[in-house]
């Protein structure tokens, strides 16, 4: 009997120990989120954008707009695995069949009288301004656009009205620039903007390339106050 429990105990102990490191772990990925920067690099080259997202300086390709084309051929599964996996994924697009027509079968629950909402009143609707402000300011200030690289070539039927293309784009493009540095922090490694005097084949390659990069840290703790406000003074009683 006593060797039992001891076995028990053992066990437990080791169970715990299990529990307990799994945990850690989860503490440091979460830490590991909420403190190194996430970043999405973004590239626009010759009429393709590509999206590469990921962390700690290291992306991997998430989206390209258009897509790329899929090679032509049948569809039809080859091979064991493949017939294998056409039959899954059959199955499990039957269950899901099922349970669908199954929630549609079940009787509807009793209508209950629909709960009385709180009213907006003016001190509901400061905070609701005072939050968004808060949390916009927080998203703002944590973001980082770097590695910026913009090459483009301003372009016109003739080569004046391209020089007049090339001197509205300047006059409104370095004032945006500005203004945009203001909430943003921006840190450019080119930035060129060419006259493209109309010629058969473009010669300047148009290319817009960034990084942008954000500490959720700064970002949860501004959401977290924010709800809390909301909870304090009773925000989400209009909504719910």
């Amino acid at each position: 009997m006593m060797g039992v429990l001891m076995a028990l105990g053992w066990l437990l102990l080791t169970l715990l120990k299990i529990a307990g490191v799994l945990l850690l772990i989860l503490l440091v990925l979460l830490a590991l989120v909420l403190l190194c920067p996430l970043c999405a690099d973004v590239c626009w080259e010759g009429g393709v954008l590509t999206v590469r997202a990921g962390a700690l300086g290291l992306t991997l390709p998430v989206f390209q707009w258009p897509a790329p084309e899929k090679p032509a051929g049948s569809e039809e599964p080859k091979g064991f695995w493949g017939k294998l996996k056409a039959k899954l994924r059959a199955r499990r697009e039957e269950r899901k069949r099922k349970k669908a027509a199954a929630k549609e079968a079940k009787r509807p629950k009793k209508e209950t009288a629909p709960r009385e909402k709180a009213k907006l009143t003016l001190n509901i609707l400061v905070t609701i301004l005072r939050g968004a402000g808060r949390l916009t300011k927080a998203v703002f200030g944590s973001l980082r656009v770097t590695k910026i690289r913009v090459c483009l070539g301003v372009r016109g039927e003739d080569p004046a009205e391209a020089a007049r293309a090339y001197g509205r784009l300047n006059a409104w493009l370095y004032p945006s620039l500005g203004v945009i540095d203001r909430f943003v922090y921006l840190d450019f490694d080119e930035l060129r903007i060419l006259p493209d005097f109309g010629s058969a084949e473009p010669t300047v390659a148009d290319r817009v390339s960034f990084r942008l990069s954000a500490r959720l840290l700064f970002i949860v703790a501004a959401a977290l106050r924010v709800l809390y406000e909301f909870w304090r003074e009773k925000v989400l009683d209009v909504f719910l």
